[in-house]
């Protein structure tokens, strides 16, 4: 039998803390009871919160991936243009709902271990004004790189364009507000930086948003996808579209909690100081980075580019099977390229990625490759050096 990991390093789900686990206990009930109905009310406050946002605020019973689609279902008819912005494999994935929606896809595509130009966003609308829609990525969990939402949110709002923003990965890693960064549907997930369960997708949307979807020929209604049921139901009624997941919400209202307590600027500070001392450790070890430069780094995980001599899978199932260490490989067309070191939601932190340098050091050893022992343990602990648990100051 297969045991549990000692440590979970993977790009998401993550672990969750011993506080999220003890508010899943909590009694299951009718979703109408006045008790779920209040805490309900008060983990969408705690999420507008976290997003540092005024836009309205829904929480799809699904994972991400579903808010993802459910973003597109409801801006996107037949004949609708659709920048749609590819850096990465869910950049890429995107172009099927614009298909089955019949938008129609205008591509800026860029290698995977590249960002996208703003000014190619920029120029893209001086060919074609009638885009009305732009897709893009934030933080591209694959391959470990992110795009400058603020300044493409910026470009798409000047030319009237509504934005949907994967940013599943990017909240919390990043000090974002979707305001600022010119996000109209902003989609995230709370098992990747929030340090949540999976299962549901949250989703801050303008008014700009709300106005698009209600204009459409069609507006999408009576569907499991439907963001304006969700406004017309919960946020102008305090009514549920459909049964919502009672359990997954008490663990949401406790980690939007946690994260409050610890302080937003706090969370990102830790993923930036993690994400930097990882990359120094990589480095220390004669391996290369995956993203073209540190700029386009996310912060939740470090993907490094599989050394020659060594297979991706063979070096991840070593760490997993031999040190109880799970760390993330490369997804869709950079399979095998690249594994990835995590370092989001609570393993954003010193203990955890020292643990994880020192076994992928022994790792690599193990299996023949020619590195100096505790060069990589040494360059991540110099870049923790101002760390400071007890007054959450991490620079």
């Amino acid at each position: 039998m297969t045991h549990f990991p000692r440590l979970t390093l993977a790009s998401g789900p993550v672990d969750v803390s011993a506080e999220t686990l003890r508010a899943m206990q909590k009694p299951v009930v009718y979703h109408y009871d006045p008790v779920f109905l209040e805490i309900f009310a008060h983990t969408t406050e705690l999420m507008a919160k976290v997003f540092q946002t005024e836009y309205d605020i829904v929480l799809l019973q699904a994972e991400a991936i579903a808010g993802l689609e459910a973003a597109a279902a409801s801006v996107i008819e037949p004949g609708t243009k659709v920048l749609n912005l590819v850096s990465g494999v869910f950049g890429k994935g995107f172009e099927s709902w614009i298909e089955a929606y019949g938008g129609e896809t205008i591509e800026i595509a860029v290698p995977y271990n590249q960002a996208i130009d703003p000014e190619d966003v920029r120029r893209a609308f001086q060919l074609d004004p009638s885009i009305s829609v732009v897709s893009v990525v934030h933080s591209e969990t694959p391959s470990g790189t992110i795009n400058p939402i603020k300044e493409i949110g910026r470009i798409a709002h000047e030319h009237g364009a509504i934005t949907i923003v994967d940013t599943v990965s990017g909240l919390l890693s990043e000090d974002l507000s979707p305001e600022e960064w010119g996000m109209d549907i902003a989609v995230a997930g709370p098992q990747k930086c929030l340090s949540g369960v999976p299962g549901m997708s949250l989703i801050a949307v303008s008014p700009a948003a709300w106005e698009r979807m209600e204009s459409l020929n069609k507006p999408l209604r009576g569907s499991f996808l439907s963001l304006l049921d969700w406004k017309s139901s919960w946020v102008d009624n305090r009514r549920f579209p459909y049964t919502p997941s009672v359990s997954d919400v008490y663990a949401l209202e406790s980690v939007l909690q946690q994260t409050l307590d610890e302080g937003v600027a706090n969370i990102v500070a830790r993923h930036q100081v993690s994400a930097r001392a990882t990359r120094a450790a990589v480095r220390a070890l004669r391996l290369e980075i995956w993203a073209a430069n540190d700029a386009i780094a996310t912060a939740c995980c470090t993907a490094v580019k599989v050394p020659e001599g060594i297979d991706d899978a063979t070096l991840r199932g070593h760490m997993r099977s031999r040190y109880g260490v799970m760390i993330s490989g490369g997804y869709g067309s950079i399979a095998g390229k690249l594994f990835r070191l995590g370092h989001m939601g609570l393993s954003a932190h010193p203990t955890s990625v020292i643990a994880q340098i020192g076994i992928l050091e022994r790792s690599l050893l193990d299996l023949g490759l020619n590195v100096q022992a505790g060069a990589g343990v040494a360059a991540a602990l110099a870049e923790f050096s101002d760390w400071d648990d007890a007054t959450y100051t991490y620079a």
